[in-house]
């Protein structure tokens, strides 16, 4: 097996897999692909001034050198994002000839230096994606009608589409989940074969290849999405991720005048509706297991893509994929209830993340988009929820990986209440972990309850992850604390046996970028067969 990797990475490397992937039988484009997300005229003025910024990484385009030698590691994501292109619709937002020049500039330089095949650029992944940048962009660098540059971005194009249509199979996507976690893998998925579509479709000679890749399209849908469209990574921007990709897809295939599979067409409806659950009051999505919180603007436009309902009501429970939403008209309290029937479960039972008006109040440690694999685990652990834990340690692994769950939703005198009962610790720390919430019909009230029994005498931690931008202080006697948001004043107060104290904790925006923030802690031992901690949130101003 090693020597025919081997073999192989010194045969793409030869001028005769180069001569074989110039041979080709496509020519000109037939249909030009819209890019579902939108372009930021403002990134794109950055860019043109010379500089690019991916998750709090920026460097200088002045410099062709840093552009495509800097940290020469297949592994970093600054690396990995700028070969992908898809920077190029910010530039094309901010539009004229001069964001044109720049980025015919940048291409040129690109193939001086990756005109061939090579085992980084040239990624499966990263090729599918620059395919479709390219695509989605060419009647912007082509609209100067220069026959050089246009004969010079062809003849590369045609060249990456053959090696992707000639490496992509079953065998190859279902490697990548061998190498990434579920999210990553799976978007790095969609992605190939997006760009296996589009290029299937839009260029003339290379329609052979569309057939297999639904055939791809079809078995990547029904492996990575539960019967209610939930991605099962249950990472909401990683659905908004490939629900894009599902919409260019989809409209190219209907640009081509060419009939819509109805798995794609019913697939786009059903997670575009699961999706509006994950939005919160600000229009953002929430942040479980790492999620990014993404945009307003570019979700409105990925809604409103995929059913011309960018702000239609989505459910307030996902039973399948085990999320409960209660919401009133002044706050929003969405909580990981997961669910028995879940073919991949997190590790963060009972967490919560809460809104009040359009303020964050609390949630998880944030978003693990572009870190390396130890960040993401911390980001996903049960200590970077809001909920509670055992002995420090993760819920729902080891023996205890797939225990059993419950949850009932319902209303009582106009309040939003949920029971829920998990046994993610059970066999390790004989103990079922019971939460209770309920939000005030006024949205001036959030209760809860937190009910532990257990048969060891076991630590536990109550967590409450606060957004960077909560001001928040302890009471001298350590029994409550104030909260401020921008407009709203809140106060946290409990009852039970267990030590309230104020810690350090940290929230990553999506950019990347650490905030230091603080966590409440209760923190206790089951001392007794059960033990209850009452706790709130009462708004005072």
């Amino acid at each position: 097996m090693i020597l025919k990797k081997i073999f192989k990475r010194i045969l793409l490397k030869t001028p005769i897999y180069d001569f074989y992937l110039s041979k080709n039988d496509f020519s000109e484009i037939l249909i030009t692909p819209h890019d579902p997300w939108p372009g930021d005229a403002s990134i794109g003025e950055k860019i043109l001034q010379g500089d690019l910024s991916f998750s709090s990484k920026k460097r200088e385009l002045k410099s062709q050198k840093l552009l495509w030698q800097i940290n020469n590691n297949n592994k970093d994501f600054w690396n990995e994002e700028v070969h992908t292109f898809s920077w190029l619709r910010h530039l094309k937002a901010r539009s004229g000839p001069l964001a044109r020049k720049q980025a015919r500039k940048i291409i040129i330089d690109w193939l001086k230096k990756n005109n061939r095949w090579n085992d980084k650029t040239w990624r499966l992944d990263i090729i599918a994606r620059r395919i479709s940048s390219w695509t989605t962009n060419i009647s912007f660098l082509l609209a100067d009608k220069d026959e050089e540059f246009s004969s010079i971005l062809k003849e590369n194009l045609f060249k990456q589409i053959k090696h992707l249509n000639t490496f992509t199979t079953k065998n190859s996507l279902d490697k990548l989940d061998k190498v990434y976690a579920k999210d990553d893998s799976s978007v790095k998925k969609f992605k190939i074969l997006r760009g296996l579509i589009l290029s299937g479709v839009c260029f003339e000679g290379s329609q052979k290849s569309y057939v297999n890749s639904l055939a791809l399209l079809k078995n990547e849908i029904l492996s990575n999405f539960n019967e209610e469209g939930v991605h099962l990574s249950r990472l909401p921007s990683a659905q908004l991720s490939i629900l894009g990709d599902l919409i260019t897809i989809r409209d190219i295939i209907m640009a081509a005048k060419i009939d819509v599979p109805e798995y794609l067409s019913s697939q786009i409806k059903k997670s575009a509706h699961s999706l509006r659950f994950f939005r919160t009051l600000d229009g953002t999505l929430s942040t479980f297991n790492g999620s990014k919180r993404e945009t307003k603007f570019v979700i409105d436009k990925i809604l409103n893509a995929a059913d011309g309902k960018a702000r239609g009501k989505g459910p307030l429970t996902l039973i399948s994929s085990g999320y409960v939403k209660l919401l009133v008209p002044e706050a929003c309290v969405i909580i990981d209830t997961l669910a028995t029937n879940n073919k991949v479960f997190s590790k963060t039972p009972h967490a919560l993340e809460v809104y009040v008006g359009k303020n964050r109040l609390l949630g998880s440690c944030g978003s693990s988009f572009s870190k390396n694999t130890e960040w993401k685990n911390i980001l996903k652990s049960t200590a970077a929820h809001s909920t509670v834990s055992l002995e420090d340690s993760d819920a729902f692994i080891g023996t205890d990986l797939k225990q059993k769950t419950f949850s009932k939703r319902y209303t009582k005198d106009g309040s939003e209440l949920v029971e829920l009962i998990h046994y993610g610790y059970f066999n390790r720390f004989s103990s079922i972990c019971f939460r209770k919430i309920e939000l005030g019909n006024n949205g001036k009230n959030i209760a809860g309850l937190d009910k532990i029994e257990s048969k060891k005498l076991n630590k536990f931690n109550i967590r409450f992850h606060f957004s960077p931008d909560i001001k928040i202080s302890l009471s001298l006697d350590k029994k409550s604390v104030v909260l401020a948001t921008k407009e709203q004043g809140w106060r946290f107060l409990y009852e039970g046996q267990a030590k309230l104290s104020l810690d350090p904790s940290i929230f990553i925006q999506d950019d990347g970028k650490i905030s230091s923030t603080f966590q409440i802690v209760l923190s206790g031992s089951t001392k007794n067969p059960q033990t209850n901690i009452l706790w709130g949130f009462k708004r005072i101003s």
